[in-house]
């Protein structure tokens, strides 16, 4: 018998194909918001874990000088002299991904191009050494303003971790704290213990302690 029809299909058809390009456009539309969070969440991870390298450098600049660095430039100013003075080879230690560190460090840390601007992403707390409260903050991120500004408080960027902000303490310890929703600068953490709103980088708070908050740049 002859074929008159071809039984067998040619492809897909315009409607097939419009539907299996919304079957795929749905289950990007529900799996971007979890790799977004892991994103994040990794990105925290490495902050944290950044920051427990920073206070070796610190203590051991704390053991020779009798204090950590305390250049009141800036932020930038006192981790690019820990490099400079040879407590560390690595300014990535120093980064943290955020919106004002865009692109992570070069390697290059001769002087003037150790830890410069868009390499790094804490704010670090000037005029302490190891016989401050162990309480007492030393570095913190993710930092929200890039650039000569000085801030009277820790503002934090509540994109970049999720809505947390990593903070390292006299004591060694890297701790993550939910950021605060009051106000528009969103400069407050939540304290565990209490449960309550504060900004431990209040400029009052910190001059208690001889501590001061430094701009970034």
């Amino acid at each position: 018998m002859k074929m008159t029809k071809n039984k067998l299909a040619k492809g897909f058809t315009l409607v097939e194909l419009l539907v299996v390009i919304a079957i795929i456009a749905a289950l990007a539309a529900l799996s971007t918001p979890v790799v977004l969070k892991q994103q994040k969440k990794a990105a925290a991870t490495e902050a944290i874990n950044n920051a427990k390298q920073q206070y070796l450098v610190f203590f051991e600049c704390d053991q020779d000088t009798g204090a950590y660095p305390n250049e009141a430039l800036s932020s930038n100013a006192n981790f690019q002299k820990l490099i400079t003075d040879g407590y560390t080879t690595s300014e990535e230690i120093f980064y943290a991904k955020t919106a004002s560190s865009p692109k992570k460090p070069d390697g290059d840390v001769s002087v003037g191009n150790a830890a410069v601007v868009d390499e790094v992403g804490f704010l670090y707390i000037g005029g302490l050494s190891s016989t401050a409260p162990s309480t007492a903050p030393l570095t913190a991120t993710p930092q929200k303003t890039a650039g000569n500004v000085a801030p009277t408080a820790a503002t934090f960027d509540v994109n970049a971790f999720g809505g947390t902000a990593v903070v390292l303490f006299n004591d060694g310890s890297a701790r993550t704290f939910r950021i605060g929703t009051s106000g528009a600068t969103a400069d407050l953490i939540t304290n565990k213990t209490s449960g309550t709103e504060e900004d431990i980088f209040l400029a009052g708070r910190l001059s208690a302690i001889g501590g001061t908050l430094l701009n970034p740049l």
